[in-house]
């Protein structure tokens, strides 16, 4: 310290010889002052555990962690508090007689590290277990189960972190299956430390289990029925949160209400049964939304939304959305009308147009659709449709008109978990459309295509990330001449075979003009690593085709990209090299979004 007031006085001595007035030497002097009065700072401390390791290293860590800084003339006690603090991290664990002993490194007068070298001992073991659920929970499946998964053992040692989930992971459960009255009769661990024992008693009575009561609605009048008939669950069910939680999502998934809260009153249950009471705010009878993004397939892009979200009491909305970009134009208006609820069950009455114009594509196609929907178990939905379709094409040097009438299925499902940034999840989504001229269309046509992702995360703090794809379809039909330019198969760009320019991948005419192609097929492997909080690294490689007999070669691309995690989703950029072709040609490859 005595070395940093000498520096002080030096700056001080350089500074007050240039200045002439009292002021300006005065207001040096207070600054200077008052920054060499400033408390001594305490000593930073670093600990160095020996001896055990694993588990008991780890935790005796975070203990000493959350101890303060010391001070440099209260050493003595410090070094005790450090005792104290690892040996309740070792109890914790059920080690209660370690042999604990500090070393203090010095360096120019400063603590450096305390050194904690540790004897661990013999454990406390666990050497009787009670653990019983008595009431309506005794006949329960999940307690079953939630009994099975604790991880106290007889003959393990004592740990108390196991002890208090076990606790924690019953109570929550007896919560959220509606045992609302249930408590603790014993909760007592008796330790022994001369005999290194623990005997752990446990009685939870679960007493009787409540089912749903009437709902309540807080909210337009109007929207009552629709909030009634989204429900998940009947009255005189059995009290789940999970259920009470699945009617909040679905209540969310009509887009009617700008906030939704479905809640359990439970200070008016009685008679086995609990109220439900939903508050609900409906949206403004318009809401206009604008957005963009860019990617390297269709450069720039431009979006607008228009939304009524309830038409009538019935519960019937309209959407209409416009996307612009340079190669295409896409407008639809879709009509809902639920069937037997809004979230589950519902007709889409659709109208819209799309313009393309993409080198040797380009297409003005009017479709009119009606599509059933309704959502299965499991995470499924099925659709079916019957569109027609009228498209005035060019492809290469053919041009043409198509009147197509074609009724289809299909069945998706999308799972993911960690938001917009998606960090496990998978993507399933097939589909089948027919056309014949028995019915009005022009050709006879069957398409079949399914589209898979598959998303997973490992390692601490999700470092680790895996992204697998395929694209596969084909048409059945006798020429692909027959077939109008938007049904046919093109790939290439950055969401199919990345080193490839967006939709060139396809079969040729003798001009080597793109004319589309029957079938696809396409897959892609990329893994991500984390390199700081926001940040990936990736590697990838994509192949496949779109051809009329497989005849051509399959097209490969491979490269390296970066991700920067933002609230909107990963920003993807990507160097990709197309190492099938000859002459190995990169692209940059830039886009943004959730993976799934």
């Amino acid at each position: 310290m005595a070395t940093f007031h000498h520096a002080v006085l030096h700056i001080l001595r350089a500074f007050l010889v240039p200045l002439k007035s009292v002021r300006q030497i005065s207001l040096l002097l207070l600054v200077v002052i008052i920054f060499i009065a400033q408390p001594t700072p305490a000593m930073a401390a670093r600990f160095v555990v020996q001896g055990i390791s694993g588990e008991l290293a780890k935790n005796v860590k975070v203990f000493l962690a959350a101890l303060p800084e010391p001070a440099p003339d209260d050493l003595d006690n410090y070094l005790d508090l450090v005792k104290k603090n690892t040996r309740q991290a070792m109890q914790a664990l059920g080690y209660y007689k370690p042999v604990i002993s500090t070393v203090v490194k010095r360096d120019q007068q400063n603590l450096t590290s305390i050194h904690v070298d540790i004897a661990a001992g013999s454990p406390v073991r666990v050497t009787s277990l009670d653990l019983q659920i008595t009431g309506e929970a005794e006949q329960d499946p999940e307690f079953h189960k939630a009994i099975r998964r604790n991880r106290l053992r007889k003959g393990e040692p004592f740990h108390h972190g196991h002890y208090e989930e076990t606790k924690s992971l019953i109570s929550e459960l007896a919560n959220s299956r509606g045992y609302f009255d249930a408590q603790w009769v014993t909760a007592l661990v008796e330790i022994s430390i001369r005999k290194n024992s623990a005997r752990i008693t446990m009685l939870f009575d679960s007493r009787t289990r409540y089912h749903f009561g009437e709902i309540s609605i807080d909210g337009d009048p109007e929207l009552h029925d629709l909030i009634t008939k989204t429900r998940s669950f009947e009255t005189g069910e059995p009290y789940s949160s999970a259920l009470l939680a699945e009617y909040n999502a679905r209540l969310n998934d009509t887009n009617y209400f700008r906030s939704i809260l479905v809640q359990p009153d439970l200070e008016h249950r009685a008679d086995g049964l609990v109220p439900v009471t939903v508050r609900a705010t409906p949206y403004a009878s318009n809401i206009f939304n604008v957005g963009g993004g860019f990617s390297t397939d269709i450069g720039p892009r431009g979006k607008l939304k228009w939304t009524v979200p309830r038409l009538n009491r019935a519960g019937h909305s309209l959407v209409s959305k416009l996307e612009i970009s340079a190669p295409e134009q896409n407008f639809v208006a879709s009509y809902k009308v639920p069937i037997e609820d809004a979230h589950a069950n519902y007709g889409l009455l659709q109208a819209g147009y799309q313009h393309q114009d993409n080198g040797d594509t380009n297409t003005n196609k009017y479709t009119l659709q009606a599509k059933r929907l309704k959502r299965l178990g499991g995470g499924w939905e099925r659709a079916y449709v019957l569109r027609y379709e009228l498209e005035d094409f060019r492809q290469g040097e053919q041009t043409d008109i198509s009147h197509l009438i074609m009724p289809g299925l299909s069945f998706t499902r999308d799972r993911s978990r960690g938001g917009l940034n998606v960090l496990w999840g998978d993507s399933l989504r097939f589909y089948l459309e027919l056309s014949d001229p028995s019915w009005g269309s022009d050709v006879r046509l069957a398409k079949f295509r399914s589209r898979i992702k598959w998303v997973r995360t490992a390692g601490e703090n999700n470092k680790h990330k895996f992204i697998a794809r395929s694209d596969l379809g084909g048409i059945s039909v006798k020429s692909i001449y027959d077939v109008p330019a938007s049904l046919r198969f093109f790939t290439g760009g950055d969401q199919s075979i990345r080193g490839f320019r967006y939709g060139k991948i396809a079969p040729q005419d003798d001009t080597g003009l793109l004319i589309g192609g029957k079938y696809l097929a396409v897959g892609s492997l990329e893994y991500g690593y984390l390199i700081l909080e926001k940040w990936r690294i990736a590697g990838f490689i994509d192949a496949g085709t779109a051809t009329n007999d497989f005849s051509e070669s399959i097209s490969v691309g491979s490269g390296v990209g970066l991700r920067w995690i933002t609230p909107v989703g990963p920003l993807r950029l990507d160097l990709a090299y197309a190492i099938s072709e000859s002459d190995k040609p990169w692209m940059i490859h830039f886009s943004m979004g959730p993976d799934i």
